[in-house]
């Protein structure tokens, strides 16, 4: 299990990992609101998917996570394989490691964009 100090760098590292994504790519992806509930250590982080970017990303209480458009769960050890690409998201879903609560729309859009 990883630490809270470890989940906010590879938080930062995803967005690195957003951002550098082709621009033509990025501008068809949804603004939408996006949560993450990290459920080993019970911390949540809040922010928007906007232009292909994750911005103004907030640690939230976790019990607030439930407004946002695009609600992801998983554990601290399943992000940072996503983050270090030995976990992708498609597979983690299908493996049941990753819970994204969406819109399908938003669910195939996420897929592609990770």
């Amino acid at each position: 299990m990883a630490t809270i100090e470890t989940v906010r760098t590879a938080i930062t590292s995803l967005s690195a990992l957003l951002d550098g994504a082709e621009p033509d790519f990025r501008r068809r992806i949804p603004s939408r609101s996006v949560s993450l509930w990290v459920k080993d250590l019970d911390v949540a982080f809040a922010g928007r998917l906007q232009s292909g970017a994750l911005v103004d990303v907030v640690e939230i209480d976790p019990a607030d996570r439930k407004a946002a458009d695009l609600k992801v769960t998983m554990s601290s050890d399943d992000l940072l394989e996503v983050v270090e690409g030995r976990l992708h998201v498609a597979s983690g879903m299908a493996h049941g490691r990753i819970r994204v609560d969406a819109r399908f729309r938003d669910v195939l859009e996420l897929r592609k964009f990770l």
